[in-house]
C-alpha cells in the first residue's frame, strides 16, 4: 500500500497523507450508500407485506359481502375474465352509459382498464364528454400556430 501511494505522490506530485484522506472518505460515502440501500430494501419488503395483507384483507372482505354469482360471472382459476364475464360487465356498464356508447366499446374500455390497472380495479361508469370543449381546445392550438400579421 505504501508503494501505492509512494508511485502517486511520484507521479502528481501528491502527498500520501491527501490521498489516504481522499480514499478513507471514498470508503466512509460507500459504506453510507450500502447501509442506505440495505435500509431502503428492508423496508420495501416490509411495505410489500403490508400491501399483500391489505389486498388480501380486502378480497376477504369483498368475498364475504359479495352474494354468490352466475358461474357466467367468476374469473378463470388463472385470474383472466371469460367472455362471458367481459360480456356482463359489459352490459351491465352499459345499462348505466348513455345510448351513444355502444356495448363494444365499453368492453374494449372495461378490457385496457384492466390490462393497465390490474384486476383490482373496477369501472364504475362511463360517460361521454361533451366534445364542445375539445373543439374549443382544437382551435385554440390551431389559431396559436397561424401567422400573426399585424
Amino acid at each position: 500500500m505504501q508503494t501505492y501511494f509512494s508511485l502517486l505522490a511520484a507521479i502528481g506530485n501528491l502527498d500520501a497523507e491527501a490521498v489516504s484522506y481522499q480514499l478513507t472518505g471514498m470508503l466512509v460515502v460507500f459504506c453510507c450508500l450500502g447501509l442506505l440501500s440495505i435500509i431502503l430494501s428492508i423496508s420495501g419488503s416490509v411495505a410489500v407485506r403490508v400491501e399483500n395483507k391489505r389486498r388480501a384483507r380486502q378480497t376477504a372482505l369483498a368475498a364475504a359481502q359479495t352474494p354468490v354469482s352466475t358461474p357466467a360471472a367468476a374469473p378463470n382459476p388463472s385470474g383472466e375474465l371469460s367472455p362471458a364475464a367481459v360480456a356482463a360487465l359489459a352490459a351491465g356498464i352499459y345499462n348505466t352509459a348513455s345510448t351513444s356508447i355502444t356495448p363494444e366499446i365499453v368492453a374494449v374500455i372495461a378490457a385496457a382498464v384492466k390490462y393497465t390497472v390490474g384486476s383490482e380495479a373496477r369501472v364504475l361508469s362511463i360517460q361521454p364528454v361533451d366534445s364542445g370543449y375539445a373543439q374549443s381546445g382544437r382551435a385554440a392550438i390551431m389559431d396559436s400556430h397561424l401567422p400573426k400579421h399585424f
